[in-house]
């Protein structure tokens, strides 16, 4: 049984998203949900979305359609941005069961996308082995981001296969 949901944000989810607390060393590679919502919540491309257990909002995301050509696959990709879990709830394997039910999340709510894609920091070694764990894979491309290099990993929604 699953400890974690998936759900588009509401309104109702801010109050919680807004009382996030995120490392020292995370913030250099995230942000905070509220602040990202908002611009989201404006862009019909994008879809903030809230990890919740139970009640409670324990993680954060946005899904955005039709990312820049240099964070996709291919045209029907969509680009997973602003990924984080709240401190209180990190090393409880939220993420990775998040990462887990996306491929079926992103199916349902846009059944034309075919593929996940996202960009991650070189040097946020946590954040790729969780990744590659959930089986996404280092398409070899790569941007400058703020804070330097990022490598794009895909996830083929074509393939039907989600590791355990």
């Amino acid at each position: 049984m699953s400890q974690v949901n998936l759900f588009m944000y509401t309104n109702e989810h801010y109050e919680q998203c807004d009382a996030f607390i995120l490392p020292e060393e995370q913030i250099q590679f995230t942000t905070f949900p509220t602040e990202v919502v908002s611009e989201a919540l404006e862009n019909p491309d994008k879809f903030p979305v809230v990890i919740k257990k139970g009640l409670e909002v324990v993680g954060f995301f946005i899904l955005h359609l039709n990312p820049p050509k240099t964070h996709r696959t291919d045209e029907r990709s969509v680009l997973l941005r602003a990924f984080s879990i709240d401190a209180r709830h990190q090393k409880q394997g939220y993420a990775k069961e998040a990462m887990m039910q996306l491929p079926a999340f992103v199916q349902a709510h846009f059944p034309e996308v075919t593929a996940i894609t996202l960009a991650v920091n070189k040097k946020n070694i946590a954040a790729k082995s969780l990744y590659f764990k959930t089986g996404y894979v280092d398409t070899l491309q790569s941007v400058m981001g703020p804070i330097g290099e990022q490598h794009i990993l895909a996830f083929d929604l074509q393939k039907e296969t989600t590791p355990q």
